[in-house]
């Protein structure tokens, strides 16, 4: 069985279009991509709402779900810190599973070959 790890990273979204661009430059094409709204150590914004104050701590947040097998966990964790992270509360999370299996639906290829794009044949 191959080692097969999937990585979720749960942050802001505005450098996503970065972060992407530095996963292909590593050798990850795939990715799934999710909009959150979450809460956490960030301070909220105070609104007024029909002249009450109310403060707004939920954030706009975008959840990440990568599979790799031959990519390093940490080259992966390497991009994280070096185009997500800004030292600031709010810069997200990180959680990484060990994966049993994966199963391509279409082919039914299993383990590394299923996270392969094969060119289609004619």
């Amino acid at each position: 069985m191959s080692n097969l790890t999937k990585i979720e990273i749960i942050t802001r979204p505005n450098r996503f279009y970065e972060f992407q661009k530095a996963l292909a430059e590593i050798g990850v094409s795939g990715l799934t991509v999710t909009k959150a709204l979450g809460t956490g150590l960030e301070k909220g914004l105070i609104e007024l709402y029909r002249g009450k104050k109310k403060e707004n701590n939920v954030h706009e947040r975008m959840k990440i779900e990568i599979v790799v097998s031959t990519v390093p966990v940490e080259a992966v964790l390497e991009v994280v810190k070096n185009t997500l992270r800004t030292g600031e509360p709010g810069d997200g999370k990180v959680f990484i599973y060990p994966m049993a299996e994966v199963i391509k639906i279409s082919t039914g290829e299993r383990g590394v070959d299923a996270l392969q794009d094969h060119p289609k044949e004619k």
